[in-house]
């Protein structure tokens, strides 16, 4: 037998024993007792953009620094999502043209917590600067 034909065929024993075993029926033992964990819940902050930009202005604010550390940069990027789900009806409603940057931003929040990059967070508290001021005045 050539060996590119002994390859084939070992290739082709392997791929049928995998294929067959996937095929087997999946028992479970119900003797195990299993206890749901409860799903955690999340309560959207109340209030009004103007009441909640500025939270979400502190939070970006300090943002690269806890990245820098690795000191809660991931609960911080949920919050500052958090804020935004809050008021983004209203910036929707009140300021459409600004709706994009401001995603912009919170997407940015999230890249710099998840990806170790202080420099997005930075960029986002600088942008986020600016979209505040001009949905405030």
């Amino acid at each position: 037998m050539k060996p590119s034909a002994r390859a084939a065929a070992v290739v082709l024993a392997a791929a049928s024993v995998v294929g067959a075993s996937a095929c087997r029926p999946t028992t479970y033992d119900e003797s195990v007792a299993t206890t749901g964990v409860a799903a955690p819940t999340t309560t959207l902050p109340s209030g009004t953009a103007a009441e909640l930009l500025p939270l979400m202005l502190e939070e970006v604010a300090v943002l690269s620094q806890r990245v820098i550390n690795s000191d809660g940069d991931g609960a911080a990027a949920d919050r500052i999502e958090q804020l935004w789900a809050a008021i983004v009806d209203e910036v929707a409603a009140e300021r459409p043209e600004l709706l994009a940057d401001f995603e912009f931003v919170v997407s940015r929040c999230r890249l710099a917590a998840d990806r170790n990059r202080p420099a997005d967070a930075d960029r986002a508290f600088k942008n986020l600067t600016v979209l505040v001021e001009a949905y405030l005045s």
